[in-house]
């Protein structure tokens, strides 16, 4: 499983949708979400995760972005569902089209510390969903029994 070179990756992308996995990952009653640096979604709260390589099954995916996106391991408890994202904008200044399985999982070690990778600049332990997240956000994290900030 190796790394597409830059060139080729953005001809994929130009492309293809890219498949995908996100994590929901709670702590107590808790889940965190990252800041993301890059586009797509640049500026906005999100769930960890990134495209799944070659070769890759889905769980192997999860934990290897996690680990790459936080420092965490986690145990995986299920699927959460399947969706696509659709932006206007993506890493190579062309749209983005993801398709993406969620997964929910916890965090192994309650007391480890969030080592966040350049793609993220920020990341929070939330308890409630903001309403001004991006719907894509806001339906896992209703899917992994989360509300909605005032219900």
């Amino acid at each position: 499983m190796n790394n597409i070179p830059a060139e080729i990756y953005a001809q994929i992308h130009h492309a293809v949708p890219i498949a995908c996995v996100d994590v929901v990952l709670k702590k107590d009653n808790t889940f965190l979400l990252v800041k993301r640096t890059n586009k797509p979604a640049q500026g906005q709260w999100w769930i960890p995760g990134g495209r799944i390589l070659k070769g890759e099954i889905l769980e192997d995916s999860a934990r290897r972005k996690v680990r790459q996106e936080t420092g965490a391991g986690i145990r995986i408890e299920r699927i959460l569902g399947a969706d696509e994202t659709l932006f206007s904008d993506g890493p190579f200044n062309d749209s983005t089209h993801t398709i993406n399985v969620v997964f929910l999982a916890t965090i192994e070690d309650q007391d480890t510390i969030v080592k966040l990778d350049p793609q993220n600049d920020e990341y929070q332990w939330f308890s409630y969903i903001d309403p001004v997240w991006h719907p894509y956000v806001k339906k896992f994290l209703a899917l992994a029994g989360f509300i909605e900030q005032g219900n």
